[in-house]
Order: C-alpha cells, then structure tokens, then sequence
C-alpha cells in the first residue's frame, strides 16, 4: 500500500487528474479492492515531515466523514473511534520522529482502519470539495481536507450529533471541540489552516470560485454527506476556508 494516507485494505476509491482541466475525478469499485494487503510502517520511515502530515490528517477525513455518513453503521463506527484514538496520539510523534516503527506502524495501521470504515460508509463533502482544491490549485490531497474538515465539522453539525461522539473520543463534548482539536492537529505538524496560507492569490481563487463549485456539487462524494449541501452552502464554505474564517451557517 501507499503510505498511511490511503487505506491500505480499501482502495475501491481511486481519482484521476486531469491537469489541463484541473479537475479530479474520484473512481469507486469494489474491482479495486485488493486481494491482500501488506500493512508495514517500515515502509513509512523515509517518507519527509509534511507527506507524513499531510497523509495523517488524509486518513483522519477518511474517519471523520465515513463516521459522519448517512451510511455509517455499528460495523464502520467502532474502527473509526479507534483509528482517530491513534491518529492524535500517534501522527505528531510520526511528524517530528520519523524513525518511531512504533508511531509509523500504529498509523500505517490506523489508516487502514479509516480505509475499511470509508470503503463501506463512504465519504462526503469534505472530499468532494478536496479534490477541487488539488485538481485546480495542486493543494496536496490531506492538506485540502485538513483545510476544510473543521469548516465542514461545523456546517454538518446542525444535521447529526456523531461528532459529539469523535469529541469524546478525545475526552471532549462538542462538535465545535472536535472541530477545534482537529485545527490543534493540524498546527502540531505545520499545515496550512487556509488557501490563502497555502498560497493561493485571491485574484487566481476568485477567478475559479464558480468552477469549483460545481464541480463540487458534481463530486459522488456528496451523496453520503449527512447535510445535503446547496450550491451556495458550498460557496460560503469555500470562502471561509480561504480565508480562514469558521462556518457559522
């Protein structure tokens, strides 16, 4: 398998680029899945800091909305408790120690967790919105999610009360405090907490706001969503992840 952003048991989920587009279409088929999978964190120890982080926060989009998902069930559940148990334990340790075969291992392992709970749950608009920003503006797949997945944690939140569940988890209540311990996870190993910090001029986000929108509402992703989303939900969501802004609709 990849390094622990992808599922290492689940990749009925694949996606294409097209740059001359700069659009990323998801694939989904259970063709995909493999036969058997060979889930070393060895393989992990070389890869730098940010693909470490960046791949981490990958696997913990993967929990928070197959948790989230209007198709989550008393099978998926359980693994996503116990992989994003392991993912804030382990994915600052595998950041700043990238020689710990303990923290690679427990999050090669907890991103195959996330993986089996996503392939059956599905995933939502924190990754139907993702792909527009790394099929436009090359932002790197988990740095995308980790920019949007508070935002996100926060619109669903009028629309099912599982988050308060993941807070727990981190011996927390609210959905607003998992949606706050997923930004301290994601300043703990140095990712961007918005487009603009990315990088992205306001000119060139302006100019492609409307593209990426529907293109958004077009992504298989939203369908699970626990919110279904209206193109202008989408919109605001976007802008308040450019400019770093909460969601407060």
């Amino acid at each position: 398998p990849r390094p622990a952003e992808q599922a290492p048991k689940s990749p009925a989920f694949r996606s294409l680029l097209t740059e001359k587009k700069g659009v990323k279409y998801p694939l989904v088929s259970y063709e995909l899945t493999p036969d058997v999978a060979i889930v070393d964190g060895e393989i992990c120890v070389s890869m730098p800091p940010d693909v470490t982080a960046n791949t981490g926060l990958d696997a913990l989009a993967h929990d928070t909305e197959a948790y989230a998902s209007s198709l989550a069930d008393p099978y998926t559940d359980p693994l996503v408790k116990q992989s994003i148990e392991m993912i804030f334990k382990y994915l600052p340790v595998a950041y700043k120690e990238s020689s710990s075969l303990e923290a690679r291992q427990a999050m090669h392992d907890a991103s195959c967790l996330a993986g089996i709970a996503f392939t059956n749950a599905l995933l939502g608009i924190v990754h139907a919105m993702a792909h527009q920003l790394g099929g436009m503006f090359g932002i790197p797949h988990g740095c995308a999610n980790a920019i949007l997945m508070p935002n996100v944690v926060r619109y669903n939140s009028s629309a099912t009360k599982k988050y308060e569940d993941l807070a727990k988890v981190l011996g927390k209540e609210t959905a607003e405090d998992y949606a706050l311990e997923i930004e301290n996870l994601r300043a703990a190993v140095n990712v961007p907490a918005s487009v603009k910090e990315y990088g992205i001029a306001e000119s060139d986000w302006n100019a492609k706001l409307d593209e990426i929108t529907k293109n958004a509402m077009a992504d298989p992703c939203v369908g699970a969503n626990p919110r279904t989303p209206t193109e202008e939900d989408i919109r605001k969501i976007f802008d308040c992840c450019y400019s770093g802004m909460k969601v407060d609709f």
